[in-house]
């Protein structure tokens, strides 16, 4: 009996965790803070469903499950739920650390703009995640070709598209239409963040 102990040690342990990280959540002084406990959050669940699959393992192999298609099939099926969990855990976690540190380059040395947002939606199988739609003018980048036989005007902009990742906590009050200031590299406008303060 040594893999049910170990199953509700590794249950509960998991679940524990994750109390303790939404606490840091809910008290992170800073956005960056609060950024890093949700990425935390999602990668603690992720890793909490592949461990209990291994867990399970032992006793499944112990019983010969696997030793027939019939237990083989069973085993599928009741690997398809911790499956969904740690898949959706890990690419949430992954999709916010890249936001973190996309947000990081920009917030560092980009330039400030006025954006406005065209949409706010919440990312599937992610019910803390949204996506914000941005719209600014930015200056646009002529070819090297297109600079050889004219001269570059500065004050042309385009209007390009930026969607950002991020936890719902206090972004859920951005509508469409509404204004909001966004940095972003000029050289690169992969590397972008918007602000959660509006400008107007």
């Amino acid at each position: 009996m040594s893999w049910v102990l170990t199953i509700l040690t590794l249950v509960m342990a998991g679940v524990l965790g994750m109390l303790l990280t939404m606490r840091r959540i809910q008290r992170a002084p800073t956005e960056a803070a609060r950024d890093f406990a949700s990425a935390a959050f999602w990668a603690q669940l992720g890793a909490l469903g592949l461990l209990l699959l291994v867990a399970f393992a032992r006793p499944i192999a112990r019983f010969g499950w696997f030793e027939s298609e019939a237990g083989l099939v069973t085993v599928a099926l009741m690997s398809i739920m911790p499956l969904v969990v740690s898949f959706v855990g890990l690419r949430n976690a992954a999709l916010l650390a890249m936001a973190m540190r996309r947000r990081g380059r920009a917030l560092g040395s980009g330039e400030r703009v006025e954006a406005r947002v065209v949409d706010c939606s919440r990312r599937a199988f992610a019910h803390d995640i949204m996506s914000v739609v941005v719209e600014a003018d930015v200056p646009e980048r002529l070819s090297v070709s297109e600079l050889a036989y004219r001269q570059r005007d500065l004050d042309r902009t385009r209007c390009h598209r930026f969607v950002e990742t991020c936890p719902t906590d206090r972004w859920t009050r951005l509508e469409p239409r509404q204004i909001v200031a966004l940095r972003y590299d000029p050289a690169d406008l992969r590397s972008f963040a918007v602000v959660l303060a509006p400008t107007t």
